[in-house]
């Protein structure tokens, strides 16, 4: 980051900038922000405005309601392309997903749901209705490999012959967007706590386990001690096996049309797993 950026963040908000960590798969850049006789501050600055914009409506719903994320101090505009956010510092450990806590994790993510159920954003994301962001992926996939699209209107044919899967789509709530053991962190007091919400959207509660599913929760015990956790925050939303499969659907599709055109074979594999995976189930 040039210099005179770098100064302009540390005069925003008056400390001196300590440099962390540079994500290079999302191109952040990591800062301690340190005050003199204040609480240091966790400065992510970002080349993606449209991240930052949902990262900032994300936590004026979140600071109205008592989960523990750390607060958004304040945040701005270093040119058209690039953002800073400054949070209140924490002394965080990583996430070790034990029983306990992969219970806790579930409850975690339950209490987001229901303390943010009807809510809406006019800075983020709304996501449609679940069958119809499947069908939005099928015209995608679609224009470039027609095989695999009918592969994929067949599952979803198959996972939407339920009600409960069909009408996916009433229920609205703020979604982390990118629910995961990494963006989950342990307070100095045993408590756990969530972050980077860059991804955050509005949507049907069953969205923030389409990556869940297939990767955190991939072990049936790990996915009991989690969905335990959940209901007991949660108890609205029906985990329903079919219900479950076509937001997976939905998350295995979209990996096509990014991974295809940039070669990434590995992600594609992974997507093809999946949808292995769902086809097994549904007995395809």
């Amino acid at each position: 980051m040039p210099p005179d950026l770098h100064a302009q963040i540390a005069d925003a908000i008056g400390c001196d900038l300590v440099p962390l960590t540079h994500d290079q798969k999302h191109n952040n850049i990591h800062f301690r922000g340190d005050r003199d006789g204040v609480p240091a501050l966790f400065i992510k600055v970002t080349d993606s405005p449209r991240s930052y914009t949902t990262e900032v409506g994300a936590h004026l719903l979140l600071h109205t309601q008592d989960l523990p994320a750390p607060a958004l101090h304040a945040h701005g505009e270093l040119d058209q392309n690039q953002h800073w956010l400054a949070y209140a510092w924490h002394n965080f450990t990583p996430f070790a997903p034990t029983p306990e806590s992969v219970e806790e994790a579930g409850r975690l993510l339950g209490r987001l749901h229901a303390t943010t159920c009807g809510k809406g954003s006019p800075h983020l994301r709304a996501y449609d209705t679940i069958p119809n962001l499947i069908d939005a992926k099928i015209a995608l996939v679609t224009a470039f490999d027609a095989p695999l699209a009918q592969r994929i209107s067949a599952l979803r044919d198959a996972l939407l012959a339920t009600s409960a899967a069909r009408h996916l789509g009433d229920e609205r709530c703020l979604l982390h967007g990118d629910m995961g053991w990494r963006n989950l962190h342990l307070e100095t007091d045993g408590s756990l706590w969530v972050f980077d919400f860059e991804h955050a959207a509005i949507g049907h509660p069953l969205l923030d386990f389409a990556k869940l599913w297939d990767r955190e929760l991939n072990s049936p015990q790990t996915r009991s001690q989690f969905l335990d956790g959940y209901r007991k925050e949660q108890r609205a939303v029906t985990i329903d096996t079919a219900a479950i499969g076509a937001v997976r659907l939905w998350a295995a599709a979209g990996i096509f049309p990014y991974a295809r055109p940039r070669g990434d074979h590995e992600f594609e594999q992974h997507a093809y797993a999946i949808l292995e995976r769902l086809e097994q189930e549904v007995g395809l």
